[in-house]
């Protein structure tokens, strides 16, 4: 996007009031109980093509209705958690949760691939004063081509599909990179590109002989070798007791975003209401293509400030997984953009590998 006035005041359509509020929510207790060492990766994953993205199909909310709940044994070995440092050196750690409340399932096939619809919504942002300014400079690029948002000076959520397949690590985890813009010499957006010390995945999302990877469970934390500047932003588990009206999310879709031959450096933002939500997934029909993978979806809501009063906040409570085919009522499939939404355990588990000491992740 320019800087021209009249795209300016697009922007603005993204300040509007929201329904809800941030509310204060205590979170279940994670604890580590065992961790052991595990073979070197072979980083023998397959990314997918183009050709293949968003073909595999979704249990949507009427279908997920059907499925027995989540019981804690089973919420306890899906967060359990694979770590993998720079070094090739890769450990599992086993889990368990105090104070976790069972939720029931949620409530709530054509096969043409459509990221895009309808007339495109999505603003470039090019203008470096914009790009390199909060909230859409905590966007950050991956080497392996998927997008990202920072969530502390020193750590990037992400789509765990970006690094992993579910069965091993993607060659392009080996030696991953995250870019980080900033203004060079030039007065220009360029990547500023940093390495990654450690990166952690839930076990939900591994594949094994007695489970399939899920989706609900997409999500990778990236620990960076050192701090960056950009401010971050926080995370957050948005409120259940209204739903979602509106979600946002900046990335590098790869139609849009690549280089345009003077180094000067683009994020794609782009808004959209949500047209179902479950526990653990947003569907919707924001616009993006491939390389907005991984993004952060966030949502701007009010902190509680006393008399009524309260600060707008932007927190990430998602992340963009992809195009999906989803199965609804009556067994039809039809298209969506799904995000992972994070629940209190996610976040908990999120925060763990954040923060390191469980004492500081027992509420939001």
């Amino acid at each position: 996007m320019s800087s021209h006035p009249k795209n300016r005041s697009a922007l603005t359509v993204s300040a509007v009031c929201e329904a809800s509020r941030w509310s204060r929510q205590e979170l279940p207790e994670l604890h580590v109980d065992r961790t052991s060492l595990l073979n070197p990766p072979q980083f023998r994953g397959q990314q997918q093509d183009e050709d293949s993205e968003g073909m595999e199909t979704l249990c949507g909310i009427e279908c997920q209705s059907s499925l027995p709940p989540v019981d804690l044994t089973e919420q306890e070995r899906i967060l359990g958690y694979e770590t993998m440092h720079e070094n090739g050196t890769r450990t599992h750690s086993d889990i368990s949760l105090q104070g976790f409340n069972k939720t029931h399932p949620p409530t709530g096939r054509t096969r043409r691939r459509r990221q895009v619809y309808g007339a495109d919504g999505r603003f470039v942002i090019s203008d470096s004063h914009f790009v390199t300014n909060y909230p859409f400079s905590a966007a950050v690029r991956l080497s392996t081509g998927c997008s990202g948002v920072l969530v502390s000076p020193k750590h990037v959520l992400t789509s765990a599909r970006c690094i992993h397949d579910g069965q091993d690590y993607l060659d392009g985890a080996r030696k991953l990179r995250v870019g980080v813009l900033h203004i060079d010499g030039d007065k220009l957006p360029v990547f500023r590109w940093t390495r990654v010390r450690k990166l952690q995945i839930p076990q939900g999302w591994i594949h094994n002989e007695s489970s399939n990877v899920s989706p609900d469970y997409d999500y990778a934390l990236l620990e960076l070798r050192r701090p960056v500047k950009q401010k971050h932003m926080e995370l957050g588990v948005a409120p259940l007791a209204t739903p979602l009206a509106r979600i946002h999310f900046s990335g590098f879709d790869s139609d849009k975003s690549l280089q345009d031959g003077g180094g000067n450096e683009k994020v794609v933002y782009r808004f959209c209401s949500v047209a179902k939500e479950s526990d653990d997934l947003m569907y919707q029909h924001c616009d993006a293509q491939r390389g907005a993978t991984g993004a952060g979806v966030y949502v701007r809501l009010k902190r509680d400030g006393g008399g009524g009063k309260g600060k707008w906040q932007r927190r990430v409570i998602g992340v963009f997984s992809g195009h999906r085919w989803v199965e609804v009522e009556g067994g039809e499939l039809r298209d969506f953009n799904v995000a992972v939404r994070i629940t209190p355990a996610k976040y908990a588990q999120i925060c763990h590998w954040i923060r390191g000491d469980q004492s500081l992740c027992k509420e939001i």
